[in-house]
């Protein structure tokens, strides 16, 4: 009996990768699909900022090196984009299983972690996944699985500061790289700690002081020449004080934004007082501090759905790195489905995926009844 309920919760962590294949290779066929569009967007204008057009400036690294690859190897930029989002979520998904596999798991975590905000946010919102930040996640997710060893420290560490040059909203994440590393290393490292926060501190002073605008004018004519034809709407259009003024006549959808992150904070907080409770002070401590540390991004940026799945994924990533390690050879799932919790799950993720409808139609309530009514089949 007791090797047939082994059998059984083996069978189902073997289920639940198989779940979780299925959304990776659906994430990397819309990623396919829309790197073959004829007109490009937001996810792929993002990787194309590049020094080329005015110099020096803010996450231009990344473009100006795929335009180094484009001229030396001859593959499309589009091309490009495809391979690394390709690769960076493959590489994400493997060091998240890989984790999974050496910790104590139980359905509650499991039900978290296919949250609206965090794996179930990118393919629901598809044509904003696949930006910079899976870069972060990835380099947080590779430290903390396998065996801790000095090569993980130094990578972690030039890692995000070689990220700070494709996007500074690495910056913003520092206390959960901080959190990532005391929690892998069991010890409050001030050398390393310090010396990554000077570090990255130094590294936006001089992008903010020396870095000029993202568009100096000539971007989108220098990717047309590239082979690269934008929809209206890119990063190289982007107007801060329209976006501005969008965000305040937006007001509502804002604030459910800001209530989505506090319900997925509360329901970690519940996972951690019953399955971590000597982490409960921890937790509540470095919610405060990632919240106040975070909080300037959701000022500067719009997109606050996207910085809300990257809070909530790396919160995740971090609860399941304070989880007993699994003595176990086999990977299994220890306790009960938790139904009450899954069904709080599917409603949370019915609102947050209306509400994406809603945000994406300019904040339509007509829009949204309308797509609502034509849904329902009756």
């Amino acid at each position: 009996m007791y090797n047939m309920m082994r059998t059984v919760k083996e069978i189902s962590f073997y289920a639940y990768i198989g779940f979780l294949g299925v959304i990776l290779a659906y994430i990397i066929a819309q990623f396919y699909v829309k790197s073959h569009l004829p007109e490009l967007g937001w996810t792929i204008s993002d990787w194309l900022i590049n020094y080329e057009d005015g110099g020096f400036k803010r996450r231009g690294l990344s473009g100006s090196f795929l335009f180094f690859i484009q001229d030396n190897l001859k593959i499309p930029l589009n091309t490009q984009i495809f391979i690394i989002q390709s690769f960076f979520f493959i590489l994400i998904f493997y060091f998240l299983v890989r984790l999974m596999m050496s910790r104590k798991l139980n359905w509650d975590l499991l039900i978290l972690l296919c949250s609206p905000l965090c794996l179930l946010f990118i393919p629901v919102n598809i044509f904003n996944s696949g930006r910079k930040e899976i870069v972060l996640i990835a380099l947080v997710l590779f430290f903390v699985y396998g065996k801790q060893s000095e090569l993980k420290k130094y990578i972690l560490f030039v890692g995000f500061i070689v990220g700070l040059f494709l996007h500074e909203l690495f910056y913003f994440y520092l206390p959960f790289v901080m959190a990532a590393y005391i929690l892998k290393t069991n010890k409050v490292d001030f050398k390393y700690l310090g010396g990554l926060f000077l570090a990255s501190t130094l590294v936006v002073f001089i992008l903010y002081f020396w870095g000029g605008e993202i568009n100096q004018g000539d971007s989108i004519e220098l990717l047309k020449q590239r082979g690269i034809q934008f929809t209206r709407l890119n990063i190289f259009t982007y107007d801060v004080i329209k976006e501005r003024k969008g965000m305040m006549n937006a007001y509502p959808s804002y604030i459910l934004f800001g209530l989505e992150l506090l319900f997925m904070i509360f329901l970690s907080f519940v996972f951690v007082k019953k399955y971590l409770p000597q982490q409960v002070k921890n937790f509540k401590i470095f919610i405060l501090i990632s919240l106040v540390w975070t909080s300037p991004i959701y000022v500067l940026g719009a997109d606050w759905f996207r910085w809300n799945h990257i809070y909530a994924l790396l919160l995740m990533i971090l609860i399941i790195e304070a989880l007993p390690e699994n003595d176990r050879k086999m990977p299994y799932i220890e306790g009960k489905f938790n139904s009450s919790l899954f069904i709080i799950n599917i409603l949370f993720f019915i609102v947050f995926y209306l509400h994406i409808q809603y945000d994406s139609s300019g904040n339509s309530k007509e829009y949204l009844l309308k797509y609502i009514e034509n849904k329902i089949p009756f």
